[in-house]
């Protein structure tokens, strides 16, 4: 069962994604009047938290130190299977996809981590700064079979107790 704290703080989350709706995305930039996937999640987590999301992250770029940061708790989904249980992800978790399927695409250096992010909303709905649209949108995993084939993690920030204390 989650505390208040841990409600308030997904709210906040969720408040301020939704304020970024529409705003353009333009790469390598980390807001507030425009954004890259990573540079949103980033802000986010940034203004609700006061933390830095690339904190102790490794990799090259900033959606794998979103990943591999210091903060939260991972869940990897294996992305060759198509039965991926979204029931798990919480509202104002960070979900991980790799820009293409692995399934119709040999890794290589360029597609082997993830490349995308975007924070999970509720009911499929996930919000997330899209190059190919240009600007902050809101996705579906149940209208775009794209989604679900190549999400291959979440990352829970709201419930990590060393983040709650400090709130």
């Amino acid at each position: 069962m989650k505390d208040n704290n841990e409600l308030l703080v997904r709210k906040d989350i969720i408040d301020l994604a939704l304020l970024q709706y529409d705003k353009p995305y333009i790469w390598s930039k980390h807001g507030p009047e425009s954004f890259d996937c990573a540079g949103l999640i980033w802000y986010i987590f940034n203004e609700v938290l006061d933390i830095d999301l690339y904190d102790r992250g490794i990799g090259l770029s900033t959606t794998t130190q979103l990943m591999t940061s210091y903060y939260g708790l991972l869940k990897l989904y294996n992305e060759y299977s198509d039965n991926k249980n979204l029931s798990s992800i919480n509202t104002g978790d960070i979900v991980f996809f790799h820009n293409q399927s692995l399934k119709s695409n040999l890794p290589q250096d360029n597609n082997k981590y993830p490349g995308h992010c975007g924070i999970y909303l509720s009911d499929g709905k996930f919000i997330h700064a899209s190059k190919k649209l240009g600007r902050v949108v809101i996705s579906n995993f149940h209208n775009n079979d794209y989604w679900k084939r190549v999400l291959v993690a979440t990352k829970d920030i709201a419930s990590d107790t060393k983040i709650l204390i400090k709130k």
